[in-house]
């Protein structure tokens, strides 16, 4: 029985479908079926090599290497082999191989491999070419995307094709075209070079500003002369997706400063040297010095702009979301401590220290393309009424002249009385703390979930002493009353995933969002929430979730049976709702975190299903954990 359904099952699957009956029948007359339980460790990296080929009969497997941190290399599921490397090496296993769920294999032994193999040559080419294709780049990228920051500008250079560089289109000329009319060609169009072309329409030459400076200028030459007369000829070209690294090694081997991109033969356009120093101001380190050398604001919110250019080009080289969301960081970091600075000028200088802090996505590090600058200002107690005067005062000034330019030029906007019109966003610690307070226990909504906000709250400029204060006294109070764990378990914790029964996605069945799900709503913020409130009650003043999570491990043992899991879970919905937004962006539609799970791939779903598992487990023991709490302060 076992023989035919396994026959049946290879006969749909590359390269097994690709062997003669015979070899099939060979292979499944020595197959056995293995049962392998979830969390197993099927193969450890450096350890014995696999004595057989693995295929998934039903269930999936994790791929990783362990470096200093887990680097995930590829997820397998149903009919996908592992293991032939490690098999055909025999030496040791280059990766862990684990079991996602409890998972039926179907087992080759190593000598029937090697049998086909030999008769084969195409089957054993196959899983090579898979290996390096699906396992080496993934590794490799996961491995450059560790010093980011610093290295992005030449990074962009190795993969960036120059179809993505802002490619002007070519403007031409007959070679006939007297000098002068070339050269106010170049002028209207306000380019450096023009393509010269013969009577077929088909590029001879190129004349640029240096050949009209050098060639004619200089040497006094008649400007009624034909332009073929000044032009370069032996044009040089590269194809459209040809990396800018090699456009750029071209044209320094042939000492020239521009390029004629074509595509599939036909002229598309040109690029100049420039266009690679541009390439490379996008990189995250020129932008942090470009936000330094800034003097205005103007200046300043053009390079803003960048930023998303810069998420969305480290997204598409499959660096991890939490790299990239510690790049946005420290740039908008940056951004908002140096308009701060240029508002001194404005505004004067304020009487006493301050702290101005961000909250919400942006105190947590989390913040994606959907930017939203939530800010506000704290200073310590006064006892002396001139002084508290003087420096609200200030407060209201420098929020009022961030509002007019963020108005001004379109930059996402902060609220500035989200506790309330009454409220403003700006006093010193105790009145900070009155108004959280009473805002957690609030029975609107809305305050509660900006009070819950306000705990994410992280300094951007001035005393960050203030805020540590601030957030000594705010836990103190929150831990000795149980009305305030209540609030925790009531708003947040106790909101559910979006998968139900056999593992279904649950999607809105009616109204404006049909058969999707919102993946923040229903799924990081649930993480986000359950961390920030064990993060309150054992004052971590960390505020990105990863950060408080590292912190909760070393300090109490509750989530140490699922930390890895909640760490894996969290990286992975920040990718996939980068991934939406960023599919949404290119295709004009609005940015939403909204998910259709019918536009997911098979992994994809796998996946999620998963990690949608892990949150339920989350959420149960941070609510048991608050009942103990709450019954223990009785």
């Amino acid at each position: 029985m076992i023989t035919e359904e396994s026959i049946n099952f290879l006969k749909n699957i590359p390269p097994f479908k690709f062997l003669r009956d015979d070899t099939l029948n060979t292979i499944a007359s020595n197959l056995t079926l293995e049962f392998i339980p979830k969390n197993t460790l099927i193969l450890a990296q450096d350890g014995p090599p696999s004595d057989s080929l693995r295929i998934i009969k039903k269930g999936g497997v994790k791929i990783f290497m362990s470096d200093d941190d887990e680097i995930v290399i590829d997820f397998k599921s149903e009919g996908e082999p592992f293991g032939y490397l490690s098999l055909i090496s025999g030496d040791k296993s280059r990766t862990n191989v684990q079991a996602i769920e409890d998972t039926l294999c179907y087992q080759i032994p190593k000598e029937i491999i090697m049998q086909i193999i030999s008769t084969e040559p195409l089957f054993g080419e196959f899983f090579m070419k898979s290996f390096f294709k699906n396992y080496l780049d993934k590794t490799y990228r996961e491995m450059r995307s560790k010093n980011l920051l610093f290295k992005e500008g030449e990074k962009l250079l190795y993969t960036t094709p120059v179809q993505k560089l802002a490619l002007r289109e070519a403007v031409t000329a007959p070679a006939q075209t007297p000098i002068r009319k070339a050269a106010d060609i170049m002028s209207y169009n306000g380019i450096s070079s023009l393509v010269i072309t013969d009577f077929h329409g088909t590029p001879v030459g190129i004349v640029t500003d240096r050949d009209l400076r050098d060639k004619v200028v200089a040497k006094g030459v008649d400007s009624t002369y034909p332009v073929k007369e000044i032009m370069s000829t032996g044009l040089v070209t590269v194809e459209i997706q040809t990396k800018c690294f090699d456009a750029l090694a071209t044209m320094i081997k042939h000492n020239i400063h521009h390029l004629l991109v074509t595509e599939s033969g036909k002229l598309k356009g040109v690029i100049t040297n420039h266009d690679f120093m541009l390439l490379q101001g996008t990189s995250p380190l020129s932008l942090l010095k470009s936000i330094e050398r800034q003097s205005s604001v103007e200046e300043l919110l053009a390079v803003h702009k960048k930023i998303d250019q810069i998420t969305a080009l480290l997204l598409k080289e499959n660096v991890k979301a939490g790299h990239i969301l510690k790049i946005i960081t420290e740039l908008h970091d940056r951004l908002l401590h140096k308009i701060i600075e240029l508002s001194h000028s404005h505004i004067g200088e304020p009487p006493i220290p301050f702290t101005f802090f961000v909250y919400g996505s942006e105190g947590r590090k989390e913040q994606t393309f959907q930017a939203v600058f939530r800010c506000a200002i704290m200073y310590e107690d006064q006892s002396t009424y001139g002084l508290k005067r003087d420096i609200d005062e200030y407060c209201r000034k420098l929020l009022a002249h961030l509002k007019d330019i963020f108005t001004e030029y379109n930059f996402p906007m902060f609220d500035t009385h989200p506790l309330g019109e009454n409220i403003p966003m700006y006093g010193d610690i105790t009145e900070w703390e009155r108004n959280l307070l009473r805002a957690l226990r609030s029975p609107e909504p809305s305050l509660v979930s900006t009070a819950k906000k306000l705990l994410d709250a992280r300094s951007v400029y001035g005393d960050e002493v203030i805020i540590t204060s601030f957030k000594e006294r705010l836990h103190k109070h929150i831990l000795e009353d149980e009305r305030y764990l209540a609030t925790f378990i009531e708003h947040g914790i106790s909101h559910k995933s979006p998968i139900g029964f056999f593992k279904k996605f649950l999607v809105d069945e009616s109204g404006q969002h049909l058969e999707q799900f919102n993946i923040k709503q229903k799924g990081i913020l649930q993480i986000v929430d359950s961390l920030r409130a064990l993060a309150v009650v054992h004052n971590i003043h960390e505020t990105s979730t990863s950060e408080r999570l590292t912190v909760l491990s070393k300090k109490t043992s509750l989530l140490s049976d699922v930390i890895i899991d909640i760490a894996a879970a969290f990286e992975f919905l920040l990718q996939m709702r980068l991934h939406n937004q960023l599919m949404k962006k290119e295709q004009g539609l609005p940015m939403d975190d909204l998910i259709e799970p019918d536009n997911l791939s098979m992994l994809e779903k796998k996946t999620a299903k998963e990690i949608f598992q892990i949150i339920p487990v989350l959420q149960r023991k941070v609510e048991t954990y608050f009942k103990e709490q709450m019954y223990a302060a009785r």
